[in-house]
């Protein structure tokens, strides 16, 4: 080996590695800074001028996206005197003059955010750069404007910040940027100055401009220019549009500024609904921040948010990671709070840096900024637990039932100790909710309790006797100790009672018959219905009671549309039990009655329990819009998110998760699994939450993610699942955690995950999702060469699919059985599997079609010929190449084209290989396997 060969493979491996950081995530955005230092490193070490340059140039770009400005500023300045000392030795192409440029434009606008950089060396910076690029496409005088307007803003210039905007008439942009982005960056100073309707004036129109101008940020670039000035002007609509849109494009690349812009535009509108669930997104993004301007100010407009939900709900809690990495519950009102001394502490330094308090006045601002509840609460404040009367805790326990269990719980267990506050209806009213409440830790109790209660209450108060009974006899039969009959027999509700009494007790009766009989629960919610309609015609009253009155909480009318909206939802529901009808009204009309119950809700206890009513509305409209349109049925889950409260939060982010999975965007489901075990961790529902971490990890596995991450994200869930004797979820971790090992490359351990799941499944799960069990553990079993125990797994699971009538399955299952026996040497049984899928496939073609599979299936026959017959082999290559062209199977044509240059080279034709390789980079240059075959090839 000659002495420049090693320096060769060292280049190549570096290369490699620079390439992986900068493009290993495909994602726009995702550069992985942390690799660079190291990569500098071993560039220093070649001690070639270019690679030098090169690498801290990529460094550069990546460190926009994931590091610190500082870092960016460290890697510029390098490359500026590299540039200046060593230019003529330096052979750079265009493309990397651009990436220079460009990033140069980029950390011109963050100086401003850096307080150890004084003013006076950011005008410097800025003159060295207008200087060097002046007459170049690099240049752009809007570039200049908006770095010097900005700085002026620092030192508390208003006037001459706008005076230095105004000056500036021409907004073309530099070369590598577009031109709404470039008038974005001036109205943005514009409306830091104050100036907002010379903001308007200059980005508006960008909104219905020049679609070749735009870039991949459009239309949030413009968004962020406009979106403070639409805030003060009122404009809500176009706010929460702008606020999406803002926090969709620029929070998956960490540009947090302008999620911090979104929440603060959102709070001057009263939309808190749709801030928090984005402030409780980005809880942990501060520090993620480029440098100590961004993190204030994210951390000013989290903390505002936060503050606005703990006025509303003093019992707001957020989850809060400790240094053992738990999660904590954290009260909303301390942590608004904390993150409000650290927004002041880092106000006053850039005070002392511009000799002015702009940057401490510009974050009080935002810190003071409160919604007004006109938009969630019914305009007041949810109380907290704690600060209840006993007569509120009754309140407090049905209202958080709906939405956060864990605080209808506290309200019970604090109303049993109070009871003897209350007398009269109340104290009664008091019973009957705290005998259903025994339920959760005590069924027969709760029993006992309700027919205590059903007998007191049977003279003055016969509904909820009643409902006491019946709920009594629910218990009794779902315990085994009463036959389903009880609850189809009983009696209809008595016409003397109040219409919401009759409603609410038909809504129980149908509940309690679904089980057992669809079509009599129908019936039920019917007599329901129609009573009321004849509330809506003016026949009767809703209560008619005025004791009941005189106590009620809130709009009686509110209360009447929940109950429509609850019959309506209930009834969709059975309808789709029953699959003989379209239950599309029912959820149409459940969703109407909804929002009609919400928006006449006059209390704040009944605004939340009623805003829950809301979500589950949606969330029924979600479901049943996405078996035709999943992109309505995400815009409703939406609007579920904005109304969740606490647990239901969880819910939403579950069920939403699985549409976002659908639709093929694993990066948001990824994010709502997060966000679901966050808050089921808050609520204290460990269930739910390892539930959920099996949803995670699925999306992990599917966003092929690190698998041992995913290991550790499933092991404890599935540890704590058989801790709790819940055989199914613990079988249902176990095959996301073989999975997860298979991917691993440990399949020592998949193949015992897999076991312990068949063995548990045998004879109790489908047939089909036993093939499925089979078919993986025969993949990691022939990893392992077991291959006698592959080739069994692929019969058994082959013999499975044939049951469930899944002939498609049990023809592909074939074609890989068939090449686990050529793996393992067996000719003969490899073409017996091939002859039993062709045969498969005849009869499947009869019924639809199966080309695609029949092209694979030659592309194995191919492979497992090529050894005996490789001029059939090469037949059979250029046949499904050419079937794959013509239909645009790029998926299996690059594979194809893979083993067809092999092939080639095999034969002594490196001209052919070649054309093979290149046609197959056109479709995929990063290719590993082709990249490397090529690389062979030279």
């Amino acid at each position: 080996m000659t002495s420049a060969e090693p320096m060769d493979q060292a280049v190549s491996e570096l290369l490699d590695d620079l390439w992986m950081a900068r493009h290993g995530d495909p994602r726009f955005g995702h550069e992985d800074f942390s690799q660079f230092p190291s990569l500098i490193a071993r560039a220093d070490e070649l001690d070639d001028l270019d690679l030098r340059f090169l690498t801290r140039l990529e460094g550069s770009y990546a460190a926009l996206w994931s590091a610190r400005t500082t870092d960016v500023l460290t890697l510029i300045v390098w490359l500026l005197r590299a540039r200046a000392e060593h230019g003529a030795e330096l052979d750079l192409q265009d493309w990397q003059v651009e990436q220079f440029e460009t990033t140069m434009v980029d950390l011109l606008g963050s100086l401003v955010g850096v307080p150890e950089l004084s003013l006076d060396q950011i005008e410097s910076l800025v003159d060295d750069w207008a200087r060097r690029v002046r007459g170049t496409v690099y240049y752009a005088p809007a570039v200049e404007a908006s770095v010097r307007g900005a700085v002026a803003v620092h030192r508390g210039d208003r006037a001459g910040a706008v005076a230095i905007l105004d000056a500036c008439t021409d907004f073309s942009p530099p070369a590598g940027t577009c031109g709404p982005g470039t008038r974005a960056t001036l109205a943005g100073v514009y409306a830091a100055a104050g100036a907002f309707d010379r903001a308007t004036a200059l980005s508006t129109p960008d909104l219905d401009g020049d679609p070749s101008e735009r870039c991949g940020f459009f239309p949030a670039e413009t968004y962020g220019a406009v979106v403070e000035a639409w805030s003060r002007q009122g404009r809500r609509d176009e706010v929460i549009r702008a606020a999406a849109s803002l926090v969709e494009t620029y929070g998956p690349v960490r540009i947090y500024h302008h999620v911090a812009d979104a929440l603060a535009a959102l709070l001057r509108v009263d939309a808190l609904d749709h801030a928090l669930p984005m402030a409780v997104k980005y809880i942990d993004a501060v520090d993620e921040c480029p440098h100590p301007y961004a993190e204030a100010h994210l951390a000013a407009a989290l903390s505002a948010t936060l503050a606005s939900a703990a006025a509303a709900d003093p019992d707001t809690v957020v989850v809060r990671r400790g240094d053992d990495g738990a999660p904590a519950l954290v009260s909303a009102a301390e942590f608004a709070d904390g993150l409000a001394d650290r927004v002041r502490l880092t106000a006053t330094r850039f005070d002392v840096r511009n000799a002015s308090a702009t940057v401490s006045t510009a974050f009080e601002e935002i810190l003071a900024l409160r919604t007004t509840g006109s938009q969630r609460n019914a305009g007041g404040r949810v109380k907290s637990v704690s600060e209840r009367t006993a007569e509120e805790l009754i309140s407090g326990l049905t209202s958080f039932g709906g939405v956060s269990p864990r605080r209808s719980a506290q309200c019970a267990d604090l109303l049993r100790e109070r009871i003897g506050e209350l007398d009269g209806r109340e104290a009664t009213r008091a019973r009957h909710i705290l005998a259903w409440d025994r339920r959760r830790q005590d069924p027969q109790e709760a029993i006992a309790d309700l027919r205590a209660v059903a007998q007191d209450t049977r003279e003055d108060y016969p509904s909820w006797s009643a409902q006491s009974e019946l709920l009594a006899a629910l218990l009794a039969v779902h315990g085994g100790d009463a036959p389903a009959e009880t609850l189809l027999e009983w009696r209809d509700a008595d016409p003397a009672w109040s219409a919401g009494a009759q409603t609410n007790f038909a809504r129980l009766r149908a509940m309690s018959m679904a089980p057992f009989d669809t079509e009599l629960a129908v019936a039920a919610v019917d007599a329901g219905l129609a009573v009321l309609d004849r509330v809506d015609r003016g026949d009767i009253a809703f209560i008619s009671d005025p004791e009941t009155l005189a106590t009620a909480i809130g709009s009686v009318e509110a209360e009447c549309a929940a109950q429509r909206a609850v019959l309506h939802h209930l009834r969709a529901d059975l309808l789709v039990e029953l699959d003989e009808a379209d239950p599309s009204a029912d959820i149409d009309a459940a969703l109407v009655a909804a929002r009609r119950a919400v928006a006449l809700a006059s209390h704040p206890d009944q605004a939340m329990a009623l805003s829950g009513g809301l979500v589950d509305a949606l969330q029924g409209a979600a479901l049943a819009q996405s078996h035709t349109d999943l992109s309505a049925a995400l815009v409703l889950m939406g609007e579920a998110e904005s109304n969740a409260r606490f647990a239901q939060l969880g819910q939403v982010l579950n069920a939403r998760m699985s549409l976002l999975i659908d639709v093929g965007d694993l990066d948001a489901a990824r994010d709502d699994a997060e966000r679901a075990v966050s808050v089921w961790t808050v609520e204290g529902d460990e269930y739910a939450a390892d539930s959920t971490r099996f949803d995670l990890a699925h999306v992990m596995l599917m966003r092929e993610e690190d698998p041992l991450s995913v290991v550790e994200t499933v092991r404890q869930a599935v540890d704590a699942m058989a801790a709790r004797g819940d055989l199914g979820a613990q079988l249902h971790g176990t095959q996301i955690l073989a999975r997860a090992y298979s991917a691993a490359g440990r399949s020592d351990e998949a193949v015992a995950s897999f076991t312990q799941v068949i063995d548990a499944y045998a004879g109790q799960a489908p047939i089909g999702v036993m093939g499925q069990l089979h078919r993986a553990r025969a993949v990691d079993s022939a990893e392992l060469q077991r291959f006698g125990e592959a080739l069994d797994d692929l019969d058994a699971a082959v013999a499975a699919f044939a049951e469930a009538g899944d002939g498609f399955e049990a023809a592909d299952t074939l074609r890989t059985a068939a090449l686990t026996a050529h793996f393992a040497g067996d000719h003969d049984r490899a073409l017996g599997y091939l002859a039993r899928a062709d045969h498969s496939y005849e009869e499947l073609a009869t019924a639809a079609p199966v080309d695609f599979e029949r092209a694979r299936l030659d592309f194995a026959r191919a492979d497992i010929v090529r050894a005996r017959d490789p001029e059939r082999a090469e037949r059979l290559l250029r046949d499904v190449a050419g079937r794959a062209r013509a239909a645009n199977w790029i998926g299996l044509l690059i594979p194809v084209l893979h083993l067809s240059a092999m092939q080639a080279l095999e034969r002594e034709q490196p001209a052919q290989a070649r054309e093979l390789l290149v046609e197959g980079l056109r479709h995929a240059p990063d290719h590993p396997a082709l990249l490397g075959l090529l690389e062979e090839l030279e």
